[in-house]
């Protein structure tokens, strides 16, 4: 009788055993993993410190270390330098056609086109210089966060509480008066009409540029 219960017991117990193997076994199988990857393998402690993401504070994951597990930073890819276009210049293909900068080639960056994301070209900063945000208040909104945003050769500037685009060689009507007397301050107090204030053009004073009230006849 004794050797019978003890035999129930053996087997009662190495039933539990692999139940509780098989719910462990699963749950490790469903457990979530953290997105990013692991950087390449190095040798480290021969020691399994971690079994999967989840045993890994913040965004940290489980990874091999060439010998063990153990937690670690996901490898972060560099992105390529520039910016994306503006999303909002126009729609495209709802596919996702990259996912990543190292999907493209050369100096392409994988931006959204409005629905899905595929390679291209960084818009690049057009020349020429915003004027002073000091000497303007203009709308409290941001109507463009880049060159990239603004038609033709109009530039995303400051206009002293937001940003819009600006045609900086619009030229204000009038003449800019001639200089025969007076030297004027030796500095370049602007570059464009656009940087003087009402109806002053920026004109030069034989020493530098300042904005000045245009010639009336």
């Amino acid at each position: 009788m004794t050797a019978r219960l003890c035999c129930l017991l053996i087997a009662s117990l190495l039933c539990l055993s692999v139940c509780l193997s098989t719910t462990d076994t699963e749950g490790a199988a469903t457990e979530p993993e953290k997105p990013g990857v692991c950087p390449s393998k190095n040798m480290g402690l021969c020691v399994e410190m971690c079994s999967h993401d989840i045993n890994c504070p913040n965004d940290q994951k489980c990874c091999s270390n060439g010998c063990g597990h153990q937690c670690m930073d996901p490898y972060k890819e560099p992105e390529k330098p520039g910016v994306c276009p503006s999303k909002n210049l126009g729609v495209g293909l709802c596919v996702e056609m990259c996912s990543r900068d190292s999907n493209c080639l050369n100096d392409q960056k994988c931006c959204s086109n409005g629905c899905g994301h595929q390679c291209m070209d960084p818009y690049k900063e057009k020349p020429g210089v915003c004027p002073s945000k000091t000497l303007r208040i203009g709308v409290c909104a941001e109507m463009c966060s880049h060159d990239g945003d603004c038609p033709n050769d109009e530039k995303c500037c400051s206009n002293g509480c937001g940003h819009q685009c600006m045609d900086l060689h619009k030229e204000k009507p009038g003449s800019c008066p001639r200089r025969f007397f007076g030297v004027g301050f030796c500095a370049e107090l602007c570059a464009y009409d656009i940087e003087c204030p009402n109806d002053e053009k920026c004109c030069r004073n034989i020493c530098g540029r300042e904005c000045t009230s245009p010639f009336k006849v």
